[in-house]
C-alpha cells in the first residue's frame, strides 16, 4: 500500500504535543457532557473513540492506495486549434444558408468524429478571440458555437486568419491548425467553405482553388479527420494504475464518531 500524499500525517503531530504536555484527556467535562449526553461510554471509550475516528480520517487524507502496475493509454500528440472566419465574406450565400453557419454545421459533424482529442475555437473577425481552451467537451463547444451573437461578426472586410494563427501557436500548446475559411492560411490545413466567388457591399471574394473543398455529403468531413488523424498520431503514455483506499477509512472515521456521540441510551 501507497500514500499519495504522505505530507497529510503532519496532522499527527498534534496529538503528540497533546500527549506530551498534558497525560489528561483534552476534552473538556462538561463539553462532553453536551455532546453525549445520556451516552453509555465513559469518558476514557469516548475519548479513544475520537482519537481513532481522527487518526482515521488523516490516513483518508493522506490516500492510501494499491498500486496494480502501469497501464498505457493512446494520447494524441497535439491539440487541434480551429480557427473559423468570421469576416464579411462569410455571409455569401454560395453555400446554403450562408458560408458561416454551413460551416458550423459542418464543425458538429467534424466533432462527432473525434475521439478524446483536445479542441479549441478561435473566431476571426477584426480580433480574433478564443470561444474555448483545449478541451474534448464537444457538447460544450457545439452550445457556445450555436450561441455565439453574430451581431458582434461579420465586422471586418479582410480576414484575420494569419494573426488567429499566431495567437494559437503563442498561446496554445502544441497547436495542430484547422483552418475553416474561404481564403488559403498561410499555414495549418485548409478546409475550403466556399463554392463559388462572391461580391458583398462592393468586395469582392474571388474562389481559392486550394484545400479540402466543401461538399453537401460527409466525404469532405471524412477526408478533414483523415488528414488530422495522419498528422497528430498518438503517442503510447504509462500511467499509474491505483486502486483507491481512502474512502474505507473515511467511512470507519464518520461511523466512529457516530459511535461515539449518539452511543446507546441507558
Amino acid at each position: 500500500m501507497e500514500f499519495l500524499n504522505p505530507w497529510a500525517f503532519l496532522f499527527l503531530l498534534g496529538l503528540l504535543v497533546i500527549f506530551a504536555k498534558n497525560t489528561k484527556l483534552p476534552f473538556k467535562e462538561e463539553i462532553i457532557k453536551k455532546i453525549t449526553k445520556n451516552v453509555k461510554f465513559g469518558k476514557k471509550k469516548r475519548f479513544f473513540i475520537y482519537l481513532l475516528a481522527y487518526i482515521c480520517f488523516v490516513i483518508a487524507l493522506a490516500r492510501p492506495v494499491i498500486n496494480n502496475g502501469y497501464t498505457t493509454v493512446k494520447l494524441p500528440k497535439n491539440n487541434i486549434v480551429v480557427i473559423l472566419d468570421a469576416s464579411k465574406a462569410m455571409k455569401c450565400n454560395d453555400i446554403y444558408p450562408n458560408r458561416f453557419e454551413a460551416a458550423k454545421e459542418k464543425l458538429k459533424k467534424f466533432f462527432s468524429r473525434l475521439y478524446l482529442q483536445n479542441v479549441s475555437v478561435i473566431i476571426a473577425d477584426k480580433i480574433p478571440y478564443l470561444l474555448n481552451p483545449p478541451s474534448n467537451d464537444y457538447y460544450s463547444i457545439i452550445y457556445l458555437l450555436n450561441h455565439v451573437d453574430e451581431r458582434d461578426l461579420f465586422q471586418s472586410d479582410v480576414s484575420t486568419i494569419n494573426e488567429a494563427i499566431d495567437s494559437a501557436k503563442k498561446n496554445i500548446k502544441n497547436p495542430l491548425i484547422v483552418v475553416f475559411s474561404y481564403k488559403k492560411p498561410k499555414e495549418g490545413i485548409f478546409y475550403n467553405i466556399a463554392q463559388k466567388s462572391c461580391k458583398i457591399d462592393g468586395n469582392y471574394y474571388p474562389l481559392v482553388n486550394a484545400g479540402i473543398k466543401f461538399t453537401y455529403s460527409d466525404e469532405d468531413i471524412k477526408k478533414l479527420v483523415s488528414v488530422i488523424n495522419e498528422k497528430n498520431r498518438s503517442k503510447i503514455v504509462k500511467i499509474k494504475n491505483y486502486k483507491e483506499l481512502f474512502y474505507y477509512f473515511l467511512i470507519i472515521g464518520i461511523i466512529l464518531i457516530f459511535i461515539a456521540t449518539f452511543g446507546r441510551k441507558k
